[in-house]
């Protein structure tokens, strides 16, 4: 009887070892880490992100200031400007945060913009929804240039400014590109 107990404690105990977990990969990439995108300061504006990064998750919220380029604005308009305040998720095919990415979020676009012929500034505001994504190339440690495009679609707000002789629709879909430069702890 007592070969039949110690037999059966090894063959239970057995089935422990190949139940172990590695500890390696229990441990998760975690970071914290800022970019600056080129576009908005070309504008005469600013951008500013800050996020968080967990596995192959980033969390990013951002503060920005631009001008939409006249050559994207409808004739007899100019000055479109914007105050946007975003939250996006990002997928990161590769761990450590670099390579290929896609993302994902909302927006609230703060807007105004003049009308030429009758020197007036309008304001609207729109909630948008975002799908993008880039290339986040490590050049020296953490380090990064991140080559990127996107698509904005107004979800809500104003889909018209009324003027006193004319009426401005935002474009509902706004494609975007420029490129970031960043860090990361």
């Amino acid at each position: 009887m007592k070969k039949i107990i110690l037999v059966a404690i090894v063959l239970l105990a057995s089935t422990l070892w190949g139940q172990q977990i590695d500890s390696d990969s229990l441990i998760t990439k975690q970071t914290l880490g800022t970019e600056l995108d080129l576009l908005p300061y070309i504008s005469g504006g600013y951008y500013v992100s800050a996020w968080y990064g967990i596995d192959q998750l980033r969390f990013r919220t951002i503060l920005t200031k631009t001008t939409v380029p006249q050559f994207a604005v409808a004739d007899g308009y100019t000055d479109n400007k914007l105050d946007v305040y975003t939250f996006i998720v990002d997928y990161f095919f590769k761990k450590n945060f670099e390579g290929f990415w896609i993302g994902t979020g909302l927006e609230y676009w703060d807007s105004q913009i003049k009308n030429e012929a009758e020197n007036q500034i309008a304001s609207y505001n729109n909630t948008v929804f975002t799908l993008g994504g880039g290339y986040v190339w490590k050049f020296y440690d953490n380090f990064f240039l991140n080559p990127w495009v996107a698509v904005h679609y107004i979800i809500d707000g104003d889909k018209e400014v009324q003027f006193e002789s004319s009426t401005f629709k935002p474009n509902v879909i706004t494609p975007e590109a420029s490129i970031k430069i960043g860090w990361h702890f």
